[in-house]
């Protein structure tokens, strides 16, 4: 397969599908913002007036970047020209001096956005609906878990030096976790669990067999308000870039794989979600915990870079490997459901 084929693919992809750009926790007060950047473009969602509102990040007046941040609060405002957004309207700085060239017309380049729950997807051209694209079991499975988030803990961006295939298809397959994740994920003792999948979409379920781990972990339980959880590893695939793990529901980990300019470099981001304590005095008493977990997370993430940089993006094929682990049935769903855009 060639490697421009992949890009394509990618294009596609991000054209034509939802992907999950936030938690409504993340934006809770007017002017609360977030950033992300996919391939040739950086999309922010807002909290205008409180209204949610995704939209690319440019001024349409001569394309300056409102924001260079990750996240933060702030007013859209262009810092070239004046330029601003409020209330979702553009307010143009010396109005009067255009003339005859339709300023009344100057907007943000918007995407659609909507909710499952309290995460929010944004879209550009969407071929379905968000819950027709999830499927109804998925859907209602992060309809749950997004009423268990309290607050986003941790946020964590860097490029993945590898094209965005690579670095999905690693955080697909347990095959490498002993090896890779020795002093970190591997630690849990995964067992091979079960693989359940929806359409494009899959959650591998697995259940901790480090017996030691598990009865600790267990023993939180009663820290945190949390809605039926899986009482093991949960790792649940949003086609197309999109990952969401957590162990025993004490937190979630959304990762996103977007696809950049390059086929050697993914714009990779994690955000952490720890869920709500069952009790506000618990909340000093987990947090550290919370942030055990992001650092765990972090190493986890650094150390997948590392084996992922080592192979090439013309690696990658939608076809099956020519060996394949039992390990691996997620992989291949994914190349089949990547397969069916490179027709």
């Amino acid at each position: 397969m060639k490697v421009l084929d992949s890009v394509k693919i990618a294009d596609d992809l991000i054209r034509s599908y939802w992907h999950p750009i936030g938690h409504k926790s993340e934006l809770a007060c007017d002017r609360d913002f977030i950033r992300f950047e996919i391939k040739d473009f950086e999309v922010i969602v807002i909290n205008d007036k409180g209204n949610f509102v995704a939209f690319d990040n440019l001024c349409p007046h001569r394309g300056a970047r409102f924001f260079t941040e990750d996240f933060g609060n702030q007013f859209v405002k262009c810092l070239y020209h004046g330029w601003s957004y409020s209330r979702g309207k553009v307010n143009v700085a010396g109005v009067k001096n255009f003339q005859g060239c339709g300023i009344e017309h100057a907007a943000l380049n918007e995407f659609r956005l909507e909710a499952c729950g309290d995460f929010l997807f944004f879209a550009i051209e969407p071929r379905s609906s968000l819950k027709e694209q999830l499927g109804q079991e998925v859907f209602s499975i992060l309809q749950r878990v997004s009423g268990d988030i309290d607050s986003c803990a941790d946020f964590n961006r860097y490029p993945f030096q590898c094209d965005w295939t690579i670095a999905l298809e690693n955080a697909l397959e347990p095959y490498h976790i002993p090896l890779i994740h020795t002093e970190t994920l591997a630690t849990l003792q995964l067992g091979v669990g079960v693989n359940d999948f929806f359409a494009e979409n899959s959650i591998w379920y697995s259940p901790v067999e480090n017996e030691k781990v598990a009865k600790r972990l267990k023993s939180l339980n009663r820290f945190y308000a949390t809605t039926d959880p899986f009482q093991g590893y949960m790792s649940i695939f949003l086609f197309p870039f999109s990952m969401i793990s957590s162990t025993f529901g004490y937190s979630y980990s959304v990762q996103n794989f977007f696809p950049s300019p390059s086929t050697q470099s993914t714009f990779f981001t994690s955000r952490l979600y720890p869920a709500k304590n069952s009790e506000p005095r618990y909340k000093d008493m987990t947090s550290g915990f919370v942030q055990s977990s992001a650092d765990i997370n972090r190493k986890i993430f650094d150390e997948d870079h590392q084996i992922c940089r080592r192979i090439p993006s013309k690696s990658w094929s939608t076809s099956p490997p020519k060996f394949t682990s039992t390990l691996e049935q997620k992989l291949l769903h994914f190349r089949a459901s990547c397969a069916q855009w490179n027709k």
